[in-house]
């Protein structure tokens, strides 16, 4: 009897451990540029300055541009960079691009493309983000709205292609890349590179009012050498305006060169809850070096170094798709104004009085409506980590309440935010600031509400995913 309860007792150890699989782990870095010069493609961010054609409203057509003039060149790599994690059971995929935002048309390009090439992944297990940079590759998103108000110009189908093409390259090679890694997480603090933006229109937040969160997914190989580090932190990509006709990944982009000379590997940066939160003036300084870009390197290398890494671990991935429904912009003259101060017409009070809405309903073809959120669960030693996808840009109060359901859900250690991954609905103003309005308001496509049904999405996706 007591031989039989020692092999029984045998047996459910194995069971137990090999339940945690051994960690493998490939990474890629691909320049994704697109042409540039008198036949180049438009820079996305921004309709005014340089970046508009002079005879505006009225199109001054080149192969690629319309509404927009080409850019002149070249300041960093529109880099794309995947990085592949396998425990075994679960092999997923993490897409970062150097551009303003992600879009479903051409994921599922570059997915095709790359299936074609042996790719193994399924989508529905893969994130692609986009940085927000303001001085990215424009013309490729399809949906009419996106086009105009944050200005990529007209969609130009080779455009798109050509990028998807890239990302299919680096989703390869990531694959093929797999090796025996160790894998860890951890979060650092970052408090003086960034402001809140809305700080002037809002009596919610003031200019500190930030997400400080950096965190950190550090992949080494067997003998400790630096693999990659994905690391994400809320950041607008502006310290370059409508003046700069060059394509430049900003300042996030700098932050990752910088730890890609000081840790080694490959930095994968993805965004977070960025909706209100831009960089400093002094983060800027030096640019296209940044001193806040080598702010941002020195606290992640030094978060990194203290993350403990382990050679197995367990993933867990959900993913669904929930339909908005059109657009309803809701918008108001007096949101639009702003009335927190009225000015000198008493917009408020004149609204108060007279309905001042129109509602502006779209479709498809004006953005996206059906988004993919997705959850992940690494389970690595004694941590679990929480993955949650964000469709668009979360302003600061959604990312702490979203910060908050995943602590709720169980998941104590660290909770990543993807945000401008796999689609891009623009804004997600939560109620507060939603009726003070500005231009986060204004963008913000599904109604007061459109926050909430952010929030119980992401939620939904990761309760599947929970400890």
């Amino acid at each position: 009897m007591s031989k039989f309860l020692i092999v029984l007792t045998v047996f459910l150890l194995s069971v137990y451990y090999c339940n945690a699989g051994q960690l493998l782990a490939g990474v890629s870095k691909i320049d994704g540029t697109l042409p540039y010069g008198e036949n180049g493609a438009p820079i996305a961010g921004f309709n005014h300055g340089d970046r508009r054609v002079p005879t505006w409203p009225l199109p001054h057509e080149t192969k690629y541009t319309t509404f927009m003039t080409p850019s002149q060149g070249v300041m960093n790599p529109t880099w794309i960079k995947a990085l592949v994690i396998d425990s075994g059971d679960e092999r997923v995929c993490f897409v970062t691009m150097d551009t303003m935002c992600a879009d479903s048309s051409l994921e599922y390009l570059a997915w095709l493309e790359a299936s074609v090439q042996g790719f193994t992944i399924p989508l529905d297990k893969i994130t692609f983000s986009g940085s927000h940079t303001h001085s990215g590759p424009g013309g490729w998103v399809p949906q009419f709205g996106i086009q105009v108000t944050p200005t990529f110009d007209l969609f130009v189908p080779n455009l798109q292609k050509m990028l998807a093409n890239s990302i299919a390259k680096a989703m390869v090679e990531a694959e093929r890349n797999l090796q025996p890694a160790l894998i860890g997480t951890g979060v650092g603090q970052i408090t003086n590179v960034t402001h809140n933006r809305r700080s002037k229109i809002s009596p919610y937040v003031n200019d500190t009012t930030i997400d400080p969160n950096c965190a950190i997914i550090r992949v080494d190989d067997t003998n400790g050498n630096p693999i990659a580090t994905l690391w994400n932190f809320a950041v607008h990509g502006v310290c370059f305006g409508s003046d700069n006709m060059l394509f430049s990944s900003d300042i996030m982009g700098g932050a990752s060169d910088n730890i890609e000379e000081i840790v080694g590997g490959v930095a994968l940066f993805v965004n977070g809850d960025a909706g209100d939160i831009s960089p400093t003036g002094a983060a800027c300084n030096n640019k296209p070096n940044y001193d806040g870009a080598v702010t941002i390197a020195n606290v992640v290398k030094e978060t990194r170094e203290k993350i403990d890494v382990v050679s197995e671990g367990d993933i867990f991935v959900y993913s669904y798709e929930y339909d908005f429904g059109q657009m309803l912009t809701n918008w108001t003259l007096a949101r639009e104004k702003n009335c927190t101060h009225g000015g000198p017409l008493d917009i408020c009070t004149i609204c108060e009085i007279r309905d001042c809405t129109l509602d502006i309903r779209g479709g498809e073809a004006w953005v996206e409506e059906t988004p993919r959120f997705s959850a992940f669960r690494l389970a690595l030693g004694n941590n679990n980590t929480a993955i949650v996808t964000i469709p668009g840009e979360a302003l600061l109060e959604l990312g702490w309440q979203i910060r908050n359901d995943t602590l709720d859900l169980g998941f104590k250690d660290t909770t990543f935010l993807f945000g401008y991954t796999n689609n891009y609905l623009m804004y997600f103003a939560t109620p507060n600031e939603y009726v003070l309005g500005g231009y986060e308001a204004n963008l913000t496509l599904w109604g007061i509400d459109t926050a909430e049904k952010i929030r119980v999405s992401v939620r939904k996706a990761a309760e599947n995913v929970k400890p």
